[in-house]
């Protein structure tokens, strides 16, 4: 009887492991790296470095994203939390600014595309200053940086024809997201591949007035995966004694 049981609960156990997927949608790549140079100009020597590493545990998975210097200081440093293939949070350091602030995902159930998105941020590393509060309605593609790439690849078919496709992306320092739309710009080669460059910009006009249009460059042949991207970046420039925004170029190192 007991034999019974236990081959039973191993059968259950064995089922349950089935199901996890082997390979979660953000899962890989495990280490990534980039270096990000100004833009309109010859790439020589980079003004950050970026790493990718993502970790999981199960049905978890973390991901931290740093930028730093050349010499190895960090500037900014992003924090990702998944649940399977759903975001569970975001939380962004602007480490250059001293500034810092979050957005987590609150659905119901826990794992519908229904929700809201619980925004804070604080422009001032006091540490007793408070964070500022902001929720909103969770909406369908909603997205941050890290997703970028899967997203693009799940809706090639579509770009590759012309069409336009949508998405809310998370601006932690707004506490909000904002409308973005892609579509094709042009068909290239980019260091003896064939590419696509697709082309991100506001859906609003008014901020599309703000907002330069993002360019990313994916190799044409599966896995459709992003080579080099152009636009604004989560770090800022030192005007001064001021920090601006920085549009940069983007280049991935695919091991």
């Amino acid at each position: 009887m007991l034999a019974a049981f236990c081959s039973a609960l191993a059968v259950c156990f064995a089922d349950s492991k089935q199901e996890e997927p082997a390979t979660l949608k953000y899962e890989e790549p495990k280490v990534m790296t980039g270096r990000i140079y100004a833009q309109d100009c010859e790439p020589e020597k980079p003004l950050f470095n970026f790493k990718r590493v993502a970790t999981r545990s199960g049905g978890t998975l973390e991901v931290i994203r740093e930028y730093s210097y050349p010499d190895g200081k960090p500037a900014a440093r992003e924090h990702v939390l998944y649940n399977g293939n759903a975001l569970v949070s975001f939380d962004l350091e602007e480490i250059q600014l001293g500034a810092k602030g979050g957005a987590k995902i609150r659905r119901e159930p826990q794992h519908s595309e229904t929700g809201r998105i619980e925004f804070e941020y604080t422009k001032t590393p006091e540490p007793n200053a408070r964070p500022k509060p902001r929720s909103e309605v969770l909406a369908p593609d909603t997205l941050i940086a890290d997703m970028m790439g899967p997203f693009l690849g799940e809706n090639w078919d579509r770009l590759a024809r012309g069409e336009k496709v949508k998405c809310r992306y998370i601006v932690v320092p707004r506490r909000e997201t904002v409308g973005f739309t892609f579509s094709k710009e042009s068909e290239s080669t980019w260091r003896s591949s064939e590419v696509i460059i697709l082309r991100m910009e506001p859906s609003s006009r008014l901020l599309a007035t703000l907002v330069k249009p993002l360019f990313f460059t994916l190799e044409k042949q599966p896995p459709h995966r992003v080579l080099q991207y152009v636009g604004r970046t989560t770090l800022k420039i030192q005007a001064g004694d001021k920090w601006k925004d920085l549009d940069a170029v983007t280049i991935f190192d695919w091991q």
